[in-house]
């Protein structure tokens, strides 16, 4: 038996909640969840054409399939869900489905003690510049390449270029989407790292390591590609790269707040978002974790350092 109120009280607390379930349906564990997040289904935020990826859904539930994208053999960086959209859940659930043979265990930080971890001057250094996203789109027609990862149709939910490049390249989201090579799309996306949490106030809150080339390191493709040119990368709101002593700090931060949960079948994990960040470890065998998408939370109005705004204006 769930006790709503104690789960209530260690999101509060803590930040998250774990429920253990056991023989629970995937529907019985949505209902659940969404008890927990306090949110209507139907004002429920939507992955698909927001995120990095397109996921299916698990059985006849809204729970979609947090694999997507994420080869078993790496560890998942640490992130926030969604920081790097204009819009992002308050909270986040896993769903835990059918758990990994060996390995795959969740890991979790708070941004509270990762913050208190950084440094001044590299706190205000994310103040100042923010954090280019930048993501490299195949068509879907190659799918089967062995350096695909995601399509251009995917990530903008449609088949039309011309509609396409209508989203992809819009000033107000900081947002600009261009052809790289004579294969892939380049899709940019200057965000902020901050956001004011309820109770907390300003928070660390980004993708950073999760969208940093080097997370890829070890990918039998990706891996021996240049950092700059993989699926995914960050850099400096001004386009300038992380440096490997700024990397080191902000991933020591991490690894010195670090909680580690192995989901058994039938566990809720309830997050929020804004305080929480998670990953996982590398797994062997099958694993399914379903991820559940509160209400959305619109990021403050913001403005990107003078390097990007005159990209912007470039690109126009």
């Amino acid at each position: 038996m769930v006790r709503i109120d104690s789960a209530f009280r260690d999101i509060a607390e803590k930040g998250y909640a774990l429920c253990s379930l056991g023989d629970a349906s995937v529907r019985e564990m949505e209902s659940i969840a969404l008890q927990l997040m306090r949110v209507d289904p139907r004002n429920m935020g939507s992955y698909n054409g927001r995120g990095g990826v397109v996921r299916a859904t698990i059985e006849d539930s809204n729970f979609v399939d947090s694999a997507a994208g994420a080869p078993k053999e790496l560890t998942i960086q640490f992130h926030n869900e969604m920081a790097y959209a204009v819009e992002f859940p308050k909270y986040v659930t896993f769903g835990m489905v059918k758990q990994a043979d060996q390995d795959g265990t969740t890991t979790l930080a708070d941004n509270v003690l990762v913050q208190q971890k950084l440094s001044a001057a590299l706190l205000e250094k994310f103040r100042h510049l923010g954090v280019q996203y930048i993501r490299f789109l195949h068509d879907e027609s190659e799918q089967n390449a062995p350096d695909f990862y995601n399509s251009w149709q995917g990530a903008f939910q449609t088949t039309s270029m011309e509609e396409a490049l209508k989203k992809g390249n819009n000033e107000a989201n900081f947002s600009i989407l261009k052809k790289h090579d004579e294969r892939r799309m380049k899709h940019i996306l200057w965000c902020p790292v901050f956001h004011k949490h309820p109770t907390f106030g300003e928070l660390f809150f980004n993708s950073v390591l999760n969208r940093h080339g080097s997370w890829l390191d070890g990918h039998s493709v990706f891996g021996h590609m240049d950092v700059k040119e993989r699926p995914y990368h960050c850099t400096w709101g001004d386009g300038t790269e992380f440096s490997s002593s700024e990397l080191t700090e902000i991933r020591r931060a991490y690894a010195e707040s670090t909680e580690y949960l192995r989901l058994n079948p039938g566990d809720v994990l309830v997050l929020d978002n804004l305080r929480v960040v998670h990953g996982r470890t590398p797994y062997t065998g099958s694993r399914l974790l379903g991820l559940l998408l509160s209400d959305m939370v619109s990021r403050e109005a913001c403005e990107p350092p003078k390097a990007f705004a005159e990209l912007l204006e470039n690109d126009d």
